[in-house]
C-alpha cells in the first residue's frame, strides 16, 4: 500500500500550502496540471503576436506586396494556438480528476486518523464539532480548487505581464493605465472571498440542524413514530426555520458576490472600450499596423475581461481556500490523546480493586457538578449495580473509568494506582462495555462478534469462540437460520445483507462483550432493547456472561439489581445508600421506593 504523502502540519498553513498540499497528494498530477495551464496561457499571449502578423501579411498579400507563404505560416501557428486552447480544458480535467481521487483517499484517511485521536470532550463540544465537520466536508474539493486557482493566479499574472509588455512596446501609456485600473478589482476580490467563507461558517450550524431534521422527516428509522404521532408538521416547520436561516445567509453572500462581479464586469466593459478607442489614434498616425491594432484590441479585451471577471473569481475562491486552511490549522492543533486509537494491550492485567476516592467532576464548559465527592470501592469478582434518577452520574462513572474524561478532582484507583497513569491500550484491556446505545456494524455476523477480541482474530480457536458467544446470548439458532449463517452480511448497504431486530442487534453486542477477555464488564442498560422473556433469559445466563469477571450494572430496570452483590444508590453525584437488595429493601429508603414502583414488572 502506498505510504500516505499528505500529513497535517504542526505549523500554521500559509499561502505556499495552496500548492504544497496538492503536490503532497499527487506530485505527478499537480505538475502536469501546471504544465497544461502554463502552455494555455503562453499560447494566449503568443496568439496576440501571431494574429497581428497573420493579419498584416494577409493584408500585404492581398495588395500583392508579398507572397502567400508567410500568410499560411502564421495561419498554421494561429490554428495550433487556438486549437490547443480549445482542448486544453479537457486535458486539464484528466489531471484534476486524478488529483481529486488521490486527495480524497489521502486527506480523508489523515483526517479520520486525527479524529480518532481527538480528546472525547472535543466531540461533545458544539464549536469544535462544527470545526471538525467543516474541515472534513469534501476536503478533496478544496485541494483541487486551491491548486487550480493558484495556478490561474500565477499564470494570469504571467499573461497580464506578457500582454502588457506587448502593449508597452507599442503604446506605453495604455499599458500603465490598464495596470493601474486592474488593482482595485483584485483588492475587491480578496475581500469578497473572505466574506463568502465567513458566511459558509455561519451556515454550517444551520445546515447540520436541518439535515438532521430532514432525516427525521424522511428517514426509515423514524417512519413508525412519524405515522403514529403525526409530528411531521411540527418537525417540518422546525426544518423550514433552520433551512430559511441558512438560505438567507447564503442568499445575501451570493447577492453581494454577484453585485461585485457585475460591477467588475461593467468596469471591464468601460475600460475595454476606452482602450480600443485610445488605440485608434496610434493606428491613424502609423505607429502600429492595422493587424497589430486588431490583435491588441482583442488581446486587451480578453485581458481586462480576465482581470475583471476570471481573476476576480480566482482571487475570491483563493480567499475562501485561505479561510479553509485557517480551519485546517486550528483542526491540526486540536488536542489529541496518546494511545486512544491503539488496540487493547495484549498484556492481560488482573483487577483486584477499583476505588473512587472523593471524585468531583463537571463536564467541560459547565459549572454543574455531576459527581460530588463520590467514593466507593469495588472488589475483584463482585457484581455491582449503580441506580438512581437520570442525571445522578451513573453513566459519567463509566466515562471516567474508561478514560474518556480525565479532568476530574480526587482519585480513581485501579489496584491502588491512579487511573490517569495507565495508558489507553491498558484501560481498553481492563474494561469491556455493553451500552444502551450500542453500535450496529454493517459487516458480517462473525465480524461483528469478533470485534470484541480484536487481538485474537488470527487465532484458530477464534471461530469456535464466536460460536460459543452466540450460544451464550441465545442468538445462535437465529443466526444459523440466516442465508449464510455467521457469514451473513448485516445492515442495509450490501447486496444480500439482512437487517436484525433491535433485540437481536443488542444480543449481538452482548456477544462481543462475551468475546472480550477484559476483567471488568460494564453493562449500561444492557437489556433496554430486549423483551421481558429475553431479559429474563439474559439474567439466567448472567453467570455465563460474567464468569470470572467483575461486573458493573447501570440500569433503570431494577430487576437486574438482584444479581448484584452490592448496590450503590446515587443522588446528586454521591452515594446515598449502599447494600444488597435485601438490605436496601429493609431500609425502606430511596431504593425501596424505586423498586416498589417497578415491583409489578417482576411479580
Amino acid at each position: 500500500m502506498r505510504e500516505k504523502a499528505f500529513k497535517l502540519k504542526k505549523t500554521p498553513y500559509g499561502w505556499l500550502d495552496f500548492i504544497a498540499v496538492p503536490f503532497s497528494c499527487d506530485y505527478g498530477a499537480a505538475a502536469a496540471l501546471g504544465v497544461q495551464k502554463l502552455l494555455t496561457d503562453l499560447s494566449a499571449v503568443f496568439q496576440v503576436v501571431v494574429m497581428a502578423n497573420f493579419l498584416d501579411y494577409t493584408n500585404r498579400a492581398l495588395k500583392a506586396e508579398t507572397g502567400w507563404e508567410p500568410v499560411f505560416y502564421w495561419f498554421s501557428i494561429l490554428v495550433v494556438c487556438v486549437g490547443w486552447r480549445r482542448i486544453s480544458f479537457r486535458v486539464g480535467c484528466i489531471f484534476t480528476e486524478r488529483l481529486r481521487i488521490r486527495a480524497e483517499a489521502q486527506i480523508n484517511m489523515v483526517l479520520t486518523d486525527k479524529r480518532a485521536r481527538l480528546s472525547y470532550r472535543l466531540i461533545e463540544n458544539e464549536d469544535s464539532w462544527n470545526l471538525i465537520n467543516r474541515v472534513s466536508e469534501k476536503p478533496e474539493h478544496q485541494v483541487t480548487i486551491m491548486l487550480q486557482r493558484s495556478y490561474n493566479l500565477i499564470l494570469y499574472i504571467i499573461r497580464i505581464l506578457g500582454v502588457l509588455y506587448i502593449v508597452f512596446s507599442q503604446v506605453w501609456w495604455i499599458g500603465i493605465l490598464t495596470f493601474i485600473l486592474c488593482i482595485p478589482l483584485i483588492l475587491i476580490s480578496l475581500k469578497n472571498g473572505e466574506k463568502n467563507y465567513n458566511a459558509k461558517k455561519q451556515v454550517a450550524e444551520y445546515e447540520r440542524r436541518y439535515q438532521y431534521l430532514g432525516t427525521v422527516l424522511s428517514g426509515r428509522e423514524a417512519v413508525n413514530e412519524r405515522t403514529l404521532f403525526g409530528y411531521s408538521e411540527k418537525v417540518n416547520k422546525d426544518w423550514y426555520d433552520q433551512y430559511e436561516k441558512a438560505r438567507v445567509i447564503k442568499w445575501n453572500a451570493n447577492l453581494k458576490l454577484a453585485c461585485s462581479v457585475r460591477g467588475s464586469s461593467a468596469v471591464v466593459t468601460l475600460i475595454s472600450s476606452f482602450i480600443i478607442i485610445a488605440l485608434i489614434f496610434p493606428v491613424t498616425r502609423g505607429q502600429i499596423s492595422v493587424g497589430m491594432f486588431i490583435a491588441l484590441a482583442t488581446g486587451m479585451y480578453d485581458l481586462v475581461n480576465m482581470v475583471g471577471i476570471e481573476l476576480t473569481k480566482a482571487v475570491s475562491q483563493l480567499s475562501q481556500c485561505r479561510e479553509y486552511l485557517k480551519d485546517l490549522t486550528e483542526f491540526a492543533a486540536l488536542e489529541e490523546v496518546k494511545g486512544v486509537d491503539e488496540p487493547p494491550s495484549k498484556e492481560q492485567m488482573e483487577v483486584n480493586e477499583l476505588e473512587f476516592r472523593d471524585v468531583c467532576f463537571c463536564y467541560p464548559g459547565t459549572a454543574n457538578m455531576i459527581l460530588n465527592r463520590l467514593s466507593f470501592k469495588i472488589k475483584r469478582g463482585g457484581h455491582y449495580a449503580f441506580v438512581g434518577a437520570n442525571g445522578t452520574g451513573k453513566t459519567t462513572i463509566t466515562k471516567l473509568l474508561t478514560g474518556l474524561y480525565d479532568q476530574y478532582e480526587g482519585e480513581i484507583l485501579i489496584n491502588g494506582k491512579e487511573l490517569r497513569t495507565y495508558s489507553h491500550p491498558q484501560l481498553k484491556a481492563v474494561f469491556c462495555g455493553l451500552y444502551q446505545d450500542f453500535a450496529k456494524y454493517y459487516i458480517s455476523v462473525e465480524e461483528n462478534v469478533a470485534l470484541g477480541a480484536i487481538n485474537r482474530l488470527s487465532q484458530p480457536e477464534c471461530e469456535t469462540e464466536i460460536e460459543n458467544a452466540l450460544k451464550t446470548v441465545g442468538l445462535y439458532e437465529e443466526i444459523s437460520g440466516l442465508p449464510y449463517g455467521e457469514k451473513t452480511n448485516l445492515g442495509k448497504i450490501r447486496e444480500n445483507s439482512v437487517d436484525l431486530s433491535g433485540g437481536q442487534w443488542q444480543k449481538l453486542a452482548m456477544a462481543r462483550a462475551v468475546m472480550s477477555k477484559a476483567p471488568v464488564l460494564i453493562l449500561d442498560e444492557p437489556t433496554a432493547a430486549l423483551d421481558p422473556i429475553s431479559e429474563s433469559n439474559m439474567y439466567e445466563e448472567f453467570e455465563d456472561i460474567s464468569r470470572g469477571r467483575t461486573t458493573l450494572f447501570i440500569s433503570h430496570r431494577l430487576g437486574s439489581t438482584k444479581l448484584a452483590h452490592q448496590i450503590f444508590v446515587l443522588t446528586e453525584g454521591h452515594i446515598q445508600e449502599t447494600g444488597t437488595h435485601e438490605d436496601l429493601m429493609k431500609q425502606h429508603g430511596l431504593y425501596a421506593e424505586m423498586f416498589d414502583s417497578q415491583r409489578r414488572w417482576y411479580q
